[in-house]
C-alpha cells in the first residue's frame, strides 16, 4: 500500500479510470483495485525480476490509481507514468511528483523520451480502447523498452462479449474487434474485444508472449507478460493479416456486422429521441394555441 501521508486523487479524476459509483467506499475501492494491479504486475515478471533501481512506466496511467503503489520503489528506481488526460497528470505533478515522474502525451506517438530507456512497461485498460493506433503506440513501447525489456498489457476477451457485444464469444469470428467507435473520451471510449490467436499472430511479431493469464471468477480484463523481441518492424507490419489464416477475414466480416448493429440500434434511439421531441413541441403548440 501507498504511505499513509500520500496524496489521494479527488473522486471526480478517480473515477476517470476506475468505475467508482457503485462502490460502498470509493476511496477503498480505488486502494483496493490499486493494489491488485500492482501485484499484477510484480507477479507478472520473470522470478528474481528485482524492481530496485529500474526504469518503470505506466502507460495511460490516469491520477495515479496504480502508481501510487510503486511510490516505494521510487525512492532507488525510476517511475515514470503518462496520460492523455491533462488535469488528472497536472494533479499529479501537484501531489506525487517527486518522487513520480510524469508527463502528458498526445493521442499520437511519440512519447519525449529516450529508446531503450525503460525496463517494464504496463498498460492496464489502455489497448482496450484504442483503435485506429493500437499498431503505431505498440511500436512506441516496444521502442522504449530496453533489449531484454518487459511489457504488461491488458485486453478485453470472453468474459466482456455478452456485455459490449451482445452476444457469445466465438474466438473463431473474433480478432480485433472494436465496437463503440463512436465513442470519445472523456465521456466515453471505444471498447477492443481481442482474441488469443490475433494477439500471438499481431502482437506476437514485436514481443515474445510469454504468458496469457485469463481471468477467473467476475469479468475482469486478460493480462499478457510479453517481453521485446529484437526486430524493427512497421505499422504496415503488425496490421498485416496473418497468412492463410481463414479467421483473420472472418472477424473482420464478423466485425461489420456487429457495427451495422451499433449502427441500427443508434439510430432506432435516434428516432425516439426526436418522436419525444416532436410530442413536446405539439403540447407546447397546443398550449399556445
Amino acid at each position: 500500500m501507498p504511505p499513509s501521508s500520500a496524496a489521494t486523487p479527488p473522486y471526480e479524476l478517480a473515477k476517470r479510470a476506475t468505475a467508482l459509483a457503485r462502490a460502498e467506499n470509493p476511496q477503498d475501492a480505488y486502494e483496493q483495485i490499486g493494489a491488485a494491479t500492482r501485484e499484477s504486475i510484480v507477479r507478472s515478471l520473470p522470478e528474481g525480476h528485482d524492481l530496485e533501481g529500474r526504469r518503470l512506466l505506466d502507460f495511460g496511467c490516469g491520477a495515479g490509481r496504480t502508481l501510487r503503489h510503486f511510490l516505494g520503489e521510487a525512492e532507488s528506481a525510476e517511475v515514470w507514468g503518462c496520460d492523455i488526460d491533462e488535469e488528472s497528470i497536472q494533479w499529479l505533478h501537484a501531489n506525487l511528483s517527486p518522487p513520480l515522474h510524469v508527463l502528458r502525451n498526445d493521442p499520437e506517438p511519440p512519447l519525449p523520451l529516450p529508446d531503450g530507456h525503460f525496463d517494464v512497461v504496463w498498460a492496464f485498460s489502455v489497448f482496450t480502447h484504442i483503435v485506429e493506433n493500437w499498431a503505431a503506440w505498440l511500436l512506441e513501447l516496444h521502442r522504449l523498452l530496453a533489449d531484454d525489456g518487459f511489457l504488461i498489457a491488458t485486453t478485453l476477451g470472453p468474459d466482456h462479449c455478452l456485455r459490449f457485444a451482445h452476444e457469445p464469444w466465438d474466438e473463431s469470428r473474433i480478432g480485433m474487434n472494436p465496437l463503440q467507435t463512436w465513442a470519445r473520451y472523456p465521456t466515453g471510449a471505444p471498447v477492443v474485444l481481442h482474441s488469443t490467436w490475433w494477439l500471438r499472430a499481431h502482437w506476437g511479431r514485436a514481443f515474445e508472449i510469454v504468458e496469457i493469464e485469463e481471468p477467473e471468477g467476475a469479468p475482469k480484463q486478460r493480462l499478457l507478460a510479453m517481453k521485446k523481441r529484437n526486430v524493427h518492424l512497421s505499422v504496415a507490419d503488425l496490421e498485416a493479416p496473418e497468412p492463410d489464416e481463414p479467421r483473420e477475414y472472418t472477424a473482420v466480416a464478423h466485425n461489420v456486422q456487429q457495427l451495422q448493429r451499433e449502427l441500427n440500434e443508434a439510430h432506432e434511439r435516434l428516432n425516439g429521441v426526436r418522436e419525444r421531441l416532436a410530442r413536446h413541441r405539439r403540447r407546447e403548440e397546443k398550449a399556445d394555441s
